[in-house]
């Protein structure tokens, strides 16, 4: 990719736009999200659950939310030693 100048940040976001009928789009977007679960894996707690309150539930989300943060932190600092 050659090197490009721009004359103010309007023109140089407008450059970064794909067209929508680009036949190279859908293997840009499966790399992105590949590189995207590589980079932070979702790990997000498969099934149903039940909870009695909606207190309950959210104290569950947060502490899924707490443990995916100390996760994404810990390979940041390690990188040798992903999750």
């Amino acid at each position: 990719m050659g090197l490009q100048k721009f004359r103010d940040p309007e023109e140089a976001r407008q450059a970064l736009w794909i067209d929508g009928a680009d036949p190279d789009l859908p293997l840009r977007i499966q790399r992105l999200w590949a590189l995207s679960v590589l980079l932070a894996p979702l790990g997000i707690p498969r099934g149903l659950r039940k909870f009695r309150t909606i207190e309950e539930a959210n104290e569950e989300r947060e502490a899924w939310v707490r443990r995916r943060v100390q996760a994404i932190r810990h390979a940041v600092a390690d990188p040798d030693n992903q999750p």
